[in-house]
């Protein structure tokens, strides 16, 4: 029965098209779903109506081109004219809301397509996420508002501590985001929908010291902390001999913990301290002219290779060497300075020659050694034919 009549509302709706000669028929066909709470049939015919617009504007616009080119100033005028009084029909505060009250008693999935819909033709229909953060003591008070308009049902990412830049000595711990200010509704970075209403999401702190590292999966927190208490430092293990743990650091502050301290003394109400690690990979051996494993032989060739920053911890004032311990392959320009790599990003060197003196399978040996003293090796395979 529920078929029969969905089946009768679509042919209702079809036929209202059909028999709308003009715009200003067709958009009081669409007041009149919007007054009956019919969303689809409204969306439906708004979408018609937009349609049949474009094509009047499009066609009165052509007719004062050609009657412009023509030389007919009397024609190009009733043209312009006809250009001038083509409506938009937008919709008004009121469809807007009356749409939206319809679409939120729609299913989920349903809801999400139609609440997009209205987002992109209604000019009244924006709905905001206001993120709230305040906190205050004894000697501080701290408060920001930030708000964002994105399309309701997709996703958004809550800030992080560091989203925010907070000083957690002073604000503490931000353990989450509530929809009332003292109780944790979502945690700190999670991916939730965008809301179909305006919503404010308030920042949740709390006296603590946070200590979470990305490598290992460790979190640690102690709560209830007061300023001058001695918090014991976790300890840990690298996942393998690659990684170097160069320490902790509260990015919010700068605050850092040096990686033999094993105990840290608290200043101010918290802080959320992230675990640092160097590791660095050598990648994508590559030419743009050859086939690392073609190589011509008695031909000077130009490689290009990727050094990729694995970890947490940025590399810097690092010098790299390349070099063939087979005397079938000759490493003419091997070595290599770099300033700067940024935690998790890549970088390419240009400029490694080879020349191979006979045919054979060979091995690059890579290294990069950074201020620090740490070093990481890596090899590349090649072939000349």
């Amino acid at each position: 029965m529920k078929r029969i009549i969905s089946l009768f509302a679509v042919l209702a709706v079809s036929l209202s098209i059909v028999a709308a000669a003009d715009a200003s028929e067709m958009y009081q066909l669409f007041s009149n779903a919007v007054d009956d709470g019919d969303a689809a049939a409204a969306m439906d015919l708004y979408s018609n109506l937009q349609d049949m617009i474009s094509k009047d504007y499009q066609k009165a616009q052509r007719s004062y081109e050609k009657a412009l080119k023509a030389g007919n100033i009397r024609k190009a005028r009733e043209a312009y004219s006809d250009m001038l009084g083509v409506s938009d029909y937008s919709i008004t505060r009121e469809q807007s809301d009356a749409l939206l009250s319809a679409i939120l008693k729609e299913d989920e999935g349903k809801r999400a397509e139609d609440a997009a819909w209205l987002y992109e033709n209604s000019p009244y229909y924006s709905p905001s996420v206001t993120y709230d953060w305040s906190a205050s003591g004894e000697n501080f008070s701290y408060s920001f508002r930030r708000s964002i308009s994105v399309t309701p049902g997709s996703e958004i990412t809550l800030p992080t501590s560091e989203d925010i830049g907070a000083d957690t000595s002073a604000s503490g711990v931000l353990v989450g985001w509530g929809i009332t200010p003292d109780e944790v509704t979502y945690q700190p970075g999670e991916v939730i929908a965008a809301p179909y209403t305006n919503q404010t999401y308030y920042a949740v702190w709390k006296t603590a010291v946070a200590f979470s590292d990305s490598v290992t999966g460790a979190e640690t927190t102690v709560d209830g902390t007061v300023p001058g208490e001695s918090i014991d430092v976790p300890q840990l293990a690298a996942p393998d001999e690659s990684y170097v743990f160069t320490g902790w650091v509260d990015k919010t502050t700068g605050e850092y913990i040096a990686p033999d301290d094993t105990s840290y003394e608290l200043e101010g109400n918290g802080a959320s301290f992230t675990a640092l690690w160097k590791k660095v990979d050598f990648q994508n051996l590559s030419s743009r002219h050859y086939d690392p494993e073609a190589l011509p032989v008695a031909t000077q060739v130009d490689l290009s290779f990727d050094i990729a920053n694995s970890g947490t911890e940025d590399i810097r004032n690092a010098e790299i060497s390349v070099v063939s311990e087979d005397p079938g392959l000759t490493v003419l320009n091997g070595e290599g300075h770099v300033r700067f790599i940024a935690a998790g990003r890549t970088l390419t060197m240009n400029g490694l020659r080879v020349v191979a003196t006979e045919p054979g399978t060979y091995t690059l040996s890579a290294s990069i050694e950074d201020r620090d003293g740490d070093v990481w090796t890596g090899s590349f395979t090649v072939a000349a034919e």
